[in-house]
């Protein structure tokens, strides 16, 4: 037993240092989930466990994604184990969120990008939010509209008006994603936007840009000239196209 205990802890090190020189990314599937079950698996061997939960799941994102009471189902997973390994997806947004800190100033595009993907991670549907800034760019405020289906969701010119005056500010930025498809606006996206701007205008809010969310890319209407304008005191739309 003492050497089988060697044998594993000779194989967590070597596991520790593999990531600390080349990335937890360096891992497959069986390894990432193996090392994962350390923090509550201190001394059994976890390789075992972790092709079991693979097995039963069919991949890394699925086992994480899987109910506690169906994880325990799996030989060698108790309580403890089901607990962390289900948390975990929310951690990672609770990470990620953090470090796009909302007291941050968002001035760029990709800042703005970065901190919104984190709040649509894992969406299958479509999903409209609506975020208020301040004058330095700071988040005031991020509001939900509307949850639609996988591949559409309307925008309610009512509800966004309204979650723009709570956000109390005179600059918001919307975005929806396109979880089965490009980040590029369909003729409903375009429509919609220059509806939101006219009404918008009417109570003096800005809609600085309308961003459109991909797991790995997005579409800014502003930068690729698609964000109509609303003129305060002629009470016009300008629009770009």
């Amino acid at each position: 037993m003492a050497a089988e205990n060697n044998l594993h802890q000779g194989h967590r090190e070597r596991m520790r240092e593999r990531i600390a020189q080349q990335g937890f990314e360096s891992l497959a599937d069986h390894e990432a989930l193996e090392v994962l079950l350390y923090l509550t698996n201190p001394r059994k061997n976890t390789n075992v466990m972790a092709h079991a939960l693979l097995k039963r799941f069919g991949s890394f994102s699925r086992v994480l994604d899987a109910e506690e009471e169906e994880l325990c189902k799996v030989e060698g997973v108790g309580p403890a184990t089901a607990r962390m390994l289900h948390l975990m997806p929310e951690i990672c947004k609770y990470y990620t969120r953090c470090r796009a800190s909302e007291e941050n100033c968002l001035r760029t595009t990709e800042q703005l990008a970065e901190f919104l993907k984190s709040k649509f991670l894992g969406a299958d549907r479509e999903r409209a939010l609506l975020m208020a800034l301040d004058s330095r760019s700071r988040v005031r405020g991020a509001y939900w509209l509307r949850e639609g289906t996988s591949s559409k969701v309307s925008f309610e010119i009512k509800d966004v008006v309204a979650a723009a005056l709570k956000g109390g500010t005179d600059s918001v930025v919307l975005c929806h994603n396109h979880p089965n498809g490009m980040a590029m606006p369909s003729r409903e996206d375009l429509q919609a936007t220059e509806n939101i701007v006219r009404a918008l205008g009417l109570v003096k809010i800005h809609l600085r840009d309308h961003l459109i969310l991909t797991e790995t890319e997005y579409f800014s209407m502003r930068e690729e000239g698609r964000l109509p304008f609303y003129d305060f005191e002629s009470g016009q739309m300008l629009r770009p196209y």
